[in-house]
Order: C-alpha cells, then structure tokens, then sequence
C-alpha cells in the first residue's frame, strides 16, 4: 500500500515533451552560477540544494514519462548528430579548424546527453527486477558501463582558447560549446552519485508506475479544473492530484478498517457459534484496528504530502509503529482467546486455569522479545554484537538472575505437581489466604484479614504447603464434652451410644455408607479417597477422666467443606449432643476445686 504514495508524485508534475532537455538546461544555469567567481557562502549553499532536489525529481519525473502515454524519444540527437558529422566532414574539406572544434565539441556533449538518456532507460528497466537487492546490482553495473561508453574526447588541443580575445562570432560559439561540454560533463558525473544516494526512491518509483494508475493521475492534472486550482494549492504544497488521492485515502481507510473487521468476524463464525465470545474478541481487538487505520491513513497522508525522497526516518518510525500495533493486537487477542477458554475449562479438571495463565504470559514475552529484535533491527543496530556480549556476559547475568530463574522454575514445578490453583486455601509457615494469582514469579493469597502476599514461588516450591481446599468430602469436626463426677456411668454409657448413632444417622456427617459421584479411573499406587481427600471416621468414646469431669471425644467429619456449611452442621450436632445428655440427666461440667477434711480433726482458734 505504502508505493501508491509515489503515484502522487509522478502525477503532479508534467513537463513538456523533452523535459529531459529542460533539465538539462536548469543544471546548466546552477552549473553556471557555481562556476561564478565572487560566490557568496549562502547562494552556494541554496544552488547546490536546488541541484540536488532537480536530481531526485529528474529520476522520478523520467520514469514517470517514460512509462506514461507519452513517452520521450529514446534518441533525440541522432537527426542533429547526423548534420554535424557532415558539417564537420565538410569543414575538414575546407580546412575550417575552428568551425571543426565547434562541431566536435557539440557531437561530444550529444554523446555525452544520449548516454545519460540511454543509461537511464536501463535504470527503468531495472527497476522491473524482483527485488531492490538485484536492482541495486544492476544499478552498479549500468553506472559502470555508462562511464566506460563516455566519449574520449581531448580537451587539451581547446586550452588555447583560453588566450584569445577575439570577439569573432566563431571563437565565442566554440567556448560556448566548450563551456556546454563540460557542465554536461559535471551532471553526467553527478548523475551517478545522485543515482547510488537516490537508489531505493528511483526503484521504487519504477514499481509504482508499473501499476497502471499513472494515466489517472495525469489526466487529473490536465483537467481545467486542475490547472485553475493548482495555483492556489501550491502555497500549501498541495496540488489537485494530491488532494484527491488523500480523499481516496480517507475513504479507503474506512472501508479497510470495516473489512477487516466483518473478514475477522467470518473467521471467528467458523471457529465459534457462541455469538458473546465473538464480541467479546471484536470489542477486544476493535481498538488495535482502529489504532492500525489511523496511522496507516497518517503515514500515507503525510508521505503524499511531504514527498517520497524526504521522509525515510519517518518511514522507519511508522515501521516502529506497526511493530506495536502488531504485538498489542496479538496481545489483546491471545488474551481474549484465554478468557474464553478459561470460561470454557471452567469444571474440567484436567486442563487447569494456571497453565493457560501461564502460557498466556509466556507467550506475551516471546511477543515482546520479538518485537524488540525487529525494532533494534529497523534501528540499524548491530544484533550480532548485542548477542555476542549476551554470551559473554551470560554467566553474570544467569548469577544476578538466579533468584527469577529459581522463581520461574518454581512456577512450574507448582503446575506440574498440582500442589494447589487458583481459588485454594494454602498456608505456608505464619501466611495463610486464598491464591489469588500463580505467577512467573511470585504467587499472590489474599489473607482472611484481606491483605494480599506475594510469595516466591521458589518458597512454595522448597517449602511445605497445607492445602486446606483439596478435600472432597469431609471437613473435620472434633470436640471433647466434658460432664460432672457426679454422673451415673451408665448415664454415659448410654449418651455415647446415643451419640454415635445420632452421627451415623446425621445426613450431613460422612459415614461409611456415604456415595460420592467420580468417573475417574485411577491406578491404585495410592489411595484413592485420602487423594480426594475423602474421610468417613466417625469416634465417639469415652476419653479421660480430667481434673474437673469425665471427657467424651467426639471426631467425625461432616460432608460438606465449605466454611460457612460446616459451621451450620457442627452447630446441629452440638445442639443434638446437648439435647442428648439432657435426655441421660447429664450435666457439663466445669472447673470446679472441692476441699476435703479428715474425719475427727478440729479447726484450731485462738
């Protein structure tokens, strides 16, 4: 899309039928000006500026006619060469010296025009190869042949020119000849130079007039109305042809940015029928396309503006650009893409949220490690170098990072031995919350006070973790009731039977008759129910005689592991244990001290 930009260029100047001449002439007068002996600082610098814009404009300008309808004459010179080589052939026959050196000078600076035209044809040519590398090869070898094809022509025998004043008509011709020789001279050397500097504007000029959008430009400039216009549009460097096509760029911006977004969205249609996700992703992604339109609208509108051969840094900065844009739009999109598959993988328990996290994030890395190289590479930097000091100072920078690496290798010894995911309930030492986040680095609990932890994940992995929510059915309750020495030990007896049938019975403790629902096949290396975290002990028994009562220990496990439930059911077994050692007049008991006193003995007062 970038070349269309040239198109403009080519379209906004049009010469007369051999421009070539006329410019020809204008290098002429700026080589005349240079040649003036009392030359200020100032107009030296303004003439060679000048020559240096006709230069880049000739190249354009020329490839632009020679592709065009109408196209220069490829051999001008020959009609006139042919007269002089008569007329030189004629004065020889009269002995006519200074008529002959007249003539020879003028076939010379012919020859001198022709190659150039010649040698410029060829660089057209060129411009139709594959690629710029094969261009610019060729560039070199018809710089080459051009200088070995210049005439050998002997300057020497005019330098007694330079001693004669006679104002004879035909002295005057000849050093005007001579003076003409030399500055097409001069432009045939600068011509070269300007062509090796000019390189990738010349071919790139000559890939755009090849697209057959030219004949459109120049009839927009040959209009009326065009050329009634273009005057007033040139104080702001503008022309009617440029004002169009930023027009058309406009619009085509628009109708890109739509295309781009209805294609996607036939895309997503053929991965996904669920019309939420496929919002979800256009509302993500809308912002990197609407970024991406814009300055892609900008860069061609600024670059139609200011000229092609002016803004190659701002090319490279637009280059940058698109770089960013690329990688925020794979960021939003690969996150996009998580989000929707973690709502997917939600209740599948084999494919866990942490490792889709954590490719997320590794992926987001590789994104901006490659967008790094690209963006040093547009910068001309030397990436050989950089990696050559990344080898040699690798072992100084895997010492100062041993504790990211030891981090990073703890993330991942976390998800490969599944010790726990987001959402459990973890202690680790004195800290203990709810994981928030399974990072690279670090994961982050949230506390029951609700302050957030970060931990390394080099800790966790070293260290012993209490993982409180891996348990499948079963939350422990444990309790030793105490009732007084006054109680009747069948009293007791009773209560306790009573009590472990009351649990047995209780539909919200686990016994050994609860079901629990798994499809899960599994090898039997281990137990399965202490791996789900399944317990069914019911004890209710008579457990020590304490200093102030006899203690009951009652330990079973209720069914549900939640906070909030298991309260509810230890607060019903509590009240049901209670009603139970009404029922057996049992009462609880409580620190009590009791002094005794021997039989016969007397407080003694005085």
């Amino acid at each position: 899309m970038k070349q269309i930009i040239f198109l403009f260029i080519l379209a906004t100047t049009l010469f007369a039928n051999d421009f070539v001449e006329e410019f020809f002439n204008q290098q002429i007068a700026l080589e005349t000006t240079l040649h003036e002996q009392n030359l200020s600082a100032e107009t030296l610098e303004t003439t060679l500026d000048e020559q240096a814009r006709l230069y880049k404009r000739f190249f354009v300008d020329f490839i632009s006619k020679e592709r065009s309808d109408t196209a220069i004459d490829p051999n001008p010179y020959r009609s006139e060469a042919f007269k002089l080589k008569r007329r030189i052939q004629a004065n020889k026959q009269r002995d006519n010296s200074y008529a002959i050196l007249r003539d020879e000078l003028k076939l010379a600076t012919l020859v001198l025009k022709q190659n150039i035209r010649s040698s410029m044809n060829e660089v057209i040519q060129a411009t139709k190869l594959g690629s710029y590398k094969e261009f610019e090869d060729n560039l070199q070898v018809i710089i080459t042949k051009r200088h070995e094809n210049e005439p050998h022509f002997d300057i020497e025998k005019y330098t007694f020119l330079e001693g004669i004043a006679d104002p004879d008509p035909l002295i005057l011709n000849v050093k005007e000849n001579m003076d003409e020789y030399r500055y097409i001279q001069n432009i045939h050397t600068n011509l070269s130079a300007a062509l090796i500097e000019d390189a990738q504007t010349v071919y790139k000029a000559g890939v755009i007039s090849g697209y057959g959008l030219l004949a459109f430009a120049m009839k927009i400039s040959n209009t009326a109305v065009a050329k009634n216009i273009d005057p007033y549009l040139s104080y702001i460097y503008l022309s009617s042809a440029k004002f169009v096509y930023i027009t058309i760029i406009l619009l085509f911006a628009f109708v890109l940015r739509k295309m781009l977004i209805f294609g996607l969205r036939r895309l997503l249609n053929l991965v996904s029928r669920q019309e939420d996700d496929i919002h979800y992703i256009i509302a993500r992604i809308s912002s990197p396309f609407t970024l991406f339109t814009i300055i892609l609208t900008s860069e061609l509108i600024v670059m139609v503006y200011s000229g092609v051969s002016d803004v190659r840094w701002l090319i490279t900065f637009y280059n940058i650009t698109y770089v960013f844009i690329v990688s925020f739009f794979i960021y939003r999109l690969g996150n996009a893409i998580a989000v929707i598959k973690m709502e997917q993988l939600e209740r599948n328990k084999y494919i866990r949220n942490e490792v889709i996290n954590l490719g997320l994030k590794a992926m987001n890395g590789l994104v901006a490690f490659i967008a790094l190289i690209l963006i040093l590479k547009m910068l001309n930097v030397n990436l050989t170098a950089i990696l050559s000091g990344l080898g040699i100072g690798g072992i100084a920078v895997a010492f100062a990072a041993k504790d990211t690496l030891a981090n990073f290798f703890g993330s991942v010894s976390i998800l490969l031995t599944d010790l726990f995911e987001q959402g459990d309930w973890i202690a680790v030492d004195t800290m203990e919350g709810t994981v928030v986040e399974i990072g690279l680095r670090a994961t982050t609990i949230r506390t029951f006070d609700n302050a957030l932890i970060a931990i390394p994940n080099s800790k966790l992995a070293d260290n012993g973790i209490k993982n409180w929510s891996r348990r499948l059915m079963g939350r422990r309750i444990k309790m030793s009731i105490g009732v007084t020495y006054e109680s009747d030990m069948n009293n007791i007896k009773k209560a306790i039977a009573e009590i472990r049938e009351m649990l047995q019975n209780h539909l919200d403790i686990v016994t050994e008759k609860s079901e629990y629902m798994s499809s899960e096949r599994q090898l039997k290396l281990v137990s399965k129910e202490d791996s789900k975290g399944i317990k069914r002990t019911i004890m209710v028994y008579l457990d020590t005689f304490g200093s102030s009562s006899i203690d009951i220990l009652v330990y079973c496990f209720s069914r549900s592991v939640v906070w909030v439930e298991w309260h509810e059911v230890k607060e019903d077994v509590m009240f049901k244990i209670a009603d139970i050692l009404k029922e057996n007049d049992l009462e609880f008991a409580y620190p009590t001290m009791m002094l005794h006193q021997p039989e016969g003995r007397q407080d003694i007062t005085e």
